[in-house]
């Protein structure tokens, strides 16, 4: 039996993380939270750039290995996403009517 290549046992324990719907709401998360599709530059703040721009060089790692092992995982991580924002509004709708009818 041939051995993996230490990239292609990254792309197999990306490809596991993936395959759960606690691995990608989590890695979601990550993504969300790194804000990496923004600029980190803070005017007359270097120390506030240099955090941001941390944070978006992790969200830039976890959104290349799960584009590297993930396939469809992107979009099925968003469409989780929505869903989850979607039910929790419905909640809140819910809970206002109730308040109102009172």
């Amino acid at each position: 039996m041939k051995n993996k290549s230490l990239f292609e046992q990254q792309v197999c324990d990306w490809q596991t993380v993936l395959q759960t719907v606690q691995g990608r709401r989590v890695l979601w998360q990550i993504i969300q939270t790194s804000h990496f599709k923004e600029h980190g530059f803070v005017p007359a703040d270097g120390l506030t750039t240099a955090f941001h721009c941390g944070q978006r060089s992790i969200g830039l790692f976890v959104w290349d290995w799960v584009e590297k092992a993930g396939g469809p995982a992107l979009e099925q991580m968003r469409k989780e996403y929505v869903e989850q924002v979607e039910n929790a509004q419905q909640e809140i709708n819910r809970k206002q009517e109730e308040f109102i009818h009172e």
